[in-house]
């Protein structure tokens, strides 16, 4: 890591059910291993399940984010986060 991104902001573009993930737009400040400033956009698809949060971020530079949003707005809907299978193979002696 090269430090913790700045001017953060974060907006839901779709709120999320107990079937699908809500889904946020994100954009942020990094340092490159250059250490230059590098402005970035995602979209971060978030659901739970159980007890735990899953993320699944899809990111790009500012500059090449209106050319690849439909992309990375594809990628973000399809996430899909559910139940482990019941098994009893804990309980087998």
């Amino acid at each position: 890591m090269y430090g913790s991104p700045t001017d953060i902001r974060l907006r839901e573009v779709s709120p999320g059910d107990s079937k699908t993930p809500a889904i946020y737009l994100a954009t942020f400040t990094t340092l490159t291993p250059a250490m230059r400033e590098s402005d970035r956009k995602a979209y971060i698809s978030a659901a739970t399940v159980g007890n735990g949060l899953f993320l699944l971020v899809t990111t790009t530079t500012a500059v090449r984010f209106s050319k690849l949003e439909s992309s990375l707005r594809r990628v973000a809907d399809s996430f899909l986060a559910v139940d482990a299978p019941k098994t009893n193979l804990r309980n087998q002696k």
